[in-house]
């Protein structure tokens, strides 16, 4: 199975403090829960929240799946939750404000959060999530050189040779997708 290489996120994990720190000097933890960021920042999508501390290591606690987590990532800390009360219980003293995902959370999500986490006030970390993300690493510019190969491969040499009368749209689309994706777990 592939995993995104545990320098890769540690790297990305040390970007995006640096980041926080610049744009926002007194933050003391920040909270990921939707799955592109949560899989940017620990190499798994699940039904989760990622705390982290300015002066701790982070940790990604899962609701479902922990096993699937466990053999997907190579981030440091991974737990099982059965709610937000257990990853709060691992707290004595939470910070006063916590920076947060604004743009995709939805209200009553975010006030189950705050029923086990009570901050006082939520700020938004949207801006400094993309300002980390759209800087692109080697590891991450060679994954997208590999996916323009496939992609020119597929659309130059294959597709042409897929073209038929009554083929339509969505037929053609499904047979492209499979196409990719097959190739790309061939290399």
């Amino acid at each position: 199975m592939y995993k995104v290489p545990l320098s890769e996120l540690e790297n990305r994990m040390h970007s995006f403090k640096k980041q926080m720190d610049f744009s926002h000097p007194d933050w003391e933890m920040a909270v990921i829960f939707t799955n592109i960021n949560m899989y940017y920042f620990t190499g798994t999508m699940q039904d989760g929240v990622l705390l982290i501390p300015r002066e701790e290591e982070p940790t990604l606690w899962v609701r479902r799946s922990y096993e699937r987590a466990l053999n997907e990532s190579l981030f440091d800390d991974i737990r099982p939750m059965k709610s937000f009360r257990d990853a709060a219980l691992t707290w004595s003293q939470l910070p006063s404000r916590v920076y947060l995902e604004t743009e995709f959370i939805p209200l009553g999500f975010y006030q189950r959060f705050l029923k086990h986490f009570p901050f006082k006030e939520f700020k938004a970390l949207d801006r400094d999530l993309g300002m980390v993300r759209g800087v692109k690493s080697d590891y991450e510019l060679n994954l997208m050189k590999k996916a323009g190969k496939i992609h020119a491969h597929v659309l130059e040499d294959v597709a042409p040779s897929l073209l038929k009368e009554g083929l339509n749209e969505a037929q053609l689309t499904v047979e492209l997708f499979q196409l990719m994706v097959q190739r790309d777990t061939m290399e």
